[in-house]
C-alpha cells in the first residue's frame, strides 16, 4: 500500500471511529447554549420594538428597537453551530443513523410542537390584536383549517418560531450523503485557513440572500451558514486561526454593526445588493469573532453547561409560548418602561426551564421534545 492510500485509509479509520483529531469541543454547546439564551431578551424586544408586528405589543422603546435592527447574527449563528455539530456527529455515525436521529430530534418535535405548542400563540394574538373573545376550543377549529395567512399573527396555522427546527431538518436530509463523504475521505479545503478569505463567504451568503424567500425567511442563506460550521469544524487549523485572529473579527464585526443600523436609520434608498452585503458581511465577522472568543474562553465544561446543553432544545421549542401568554398578561397590567421588559423576559424563562424540569422526567414527553425516551438514550440534547 503506498503512503498517500495509507494516509487515506488511516483517516477514513479513524473518522469512522470517532478518534479523529478534530473532537467535540465543548465551545461549540455554550455558544448554543448562549445562543438560546438570547432568545428570551431578543423575543421580549420584539414586543417593544418599533416597525415589526409581533403576538403582543407594548410601547415602543428605543433599546428594544436597536437590540432587534443588531440581532441579524443570532439565527445564523444556531444553523452555524448546528453545522458544525454534524461534521462531528458523522465521525461517529453513518448516514443513515444520522438522518434517523435527525427525525427523532427534529421531525418529531416540529410536529409536535406545531401542533400542541404553537397555537397559543396565535389565540394570544387573536386575544390582542382583534379582540377574540372565544374559548380556546373553538379558535383551534378554527385555527387548524385557516391557511390564509401564515404570518400567525392573523390567527391561521403556522410553524411561528419553530421554522428553525423545520429548516435545520431539511438542510440535514439534503445535505448528509456530501457531508458523509466529506468526513470520510478527511475533506478540509485549505482556503479557510487565511484568515482574510475566509470573510469571503460573506459575499456567497449576500447574493444567495437576494433570492426569493419563503415568508421573509431564505433556507439557502441559512444552509450556507450550515455548511460553513461544517467545514471550519473540519480542520484544527481554521479553528486556530480564527482565535488568533479574534479581535481583528470583533472590530470588523462592531464597525459592520453600526454600518447596518446606519443602512436602518439613516434616510435615503440604497441598492438591495448594498444592503445584503453588508448586513451578511457584519453577519458573517460577528460569527467568526464569537467562534474565535468561544475557542478561547469557552472551550471547557462547567455544571452550567452538563445542566444547559440538554435543556437548550426543549427551551427553545417552548420559549415563545411561554414569552407570549406571559406578554399578554403583563402589558395588561403595565406595557411600558423596564419593569415589564424584566417581566416577561424572566418569568417566561422561569417557566421554560420548570417545564423542562418536568419533560426530561418523563419519558414519552421526552422523545416528543427531542431527547430520547431514556435519560441515558441517544437524546443528549445536541443538534
Amino acid at each position: 500500500m503506498s503512503a498517500r492510500r495509507a494516509h487515506a485509509h488511516r483517516v477514513r479509520r479513524a473518522t469512522d471511529t470517532g478518534t479523529a483529531t478534530t473532537m467535540r469541543s465543548d465551545y461549540v454547546d455554550w455558544l448554543r447554549s448562549l445562543g438560546i439564551l438570547y432568545l428570551f431578551p431578543y423575543h421580549t424586544a420584539r414586543v417593544f420594538n418599533e416597525g415589526t408586528p409581533f403576538y403582543v405589543k407594548g410601547e415602543v422603546n428605543a433599546f428594544s428597537s436597536v437590540l432587534v435592527e443588531l440581532s441579524y447574527w443570532f439565527m445564523p449563528l444556531l444553523f452555524l453551530l448546528a453545522g458544525a455539530a454534524s461534521h462531528h456527529a458523522l465521525r461517529r455515525r453513518s448516514a443513515g443513523r444520522y438522518l434517523r436521529e435527525r427525525v427523532f430530534r427534529l421531525l418529531v418535535p416540529f410536529l409536535f410542537g406545531a401542533l400542541v405548542i404553537v397555537p397559543p400563540q396565535s389565540y394570544y394574538a387573536m386575544r390582542f390584536h382583534r379582540d377574540y373573545q372565544g374559548g380556546y376550543g373553538e379558535f383551534l377549529r378554527s385555527y387548524f383549517t385557516d391557511f390564509s395567512d401564515w404570518s400567525e399573527y392573523a390567527g391561521g396555522i403556522s410553524p411561528a418560531h419553530l421554522w428553525f427546527i423545520l429548516f435545520l431538518f431539511v438542510i440535514s436530509a439534503a445535505l448528509v450523503l456530501p457531508m458523509r463523504a466529506a468526513v470520510r475521505t478527511g475533506y478540509a479545503p485549505g482556503w479557510p485557513r487565511h484568515p482574510v478569505l475566509l470573510v469571503l463567504p460573506a459575499a456567497v451568503l449576500a447574493v444567495l440572500s437576494l433570492l426569493p424567500d419563503l415568508a421573509g425567511k431564505n433556507i439557502l442563506v441559512f444552509a450556507g451558514y450550515f455548511l460553513l460550521g461544517f467545514l471550519v469544524a473540519a480542520d484544527d487549523a481554521v479553528v486556530g486561526a480564527v482565535e488568533r485572529h479574534r479581535r481583528w473579527y470583533l472590530a470588523a464585526a462592531l464597525l459592520g454593526a453600526a454600518g447596518v443600523l446606519a443602512d436602518i436609520r439613516v434616510p435615503g434608498d440604497r441598492p438591495d445588493a448594498l444592503s445584503a452585503g453588508l448586513e451578511q458581511l457584519a453577519c458573517w465577522v460577528a460569527l467568526l469573532a464569537m467562534l474565535g472568543y468561544g475557542k478561547r474562553y469557552l472551550n471547557r465544561r462547567s455544571a452550567a453547561m452538563t445542566y444547559f446543553g440538554p435543556a437548550s432544545f426543549p427551551v427553545y421549542v417552548l420559549h415563545q409560548t411561554f414569552l407570549v401568554a406571559v406578554g399578554y398578561y403583563v402589558l395588561l397590567v403595565a406595557d411600558s418602561g423596564v419593569v415589564p421588559f424584566l417581566a416577561v423576559m424572566v418569568l417566561s424563562f422561569v417557566l421554560s426551564l420548570a417545564s423542562y424540569e418536568a419533560i426530561r422526567r418523563v419519558g414519552a414527553a421526552r422523545a416528543v421534545f427531542g431527547l430520547g425516551a431514556s435519560r441515558h438514550g441517544v437524546g443528549h440534547g445536541r443538534t
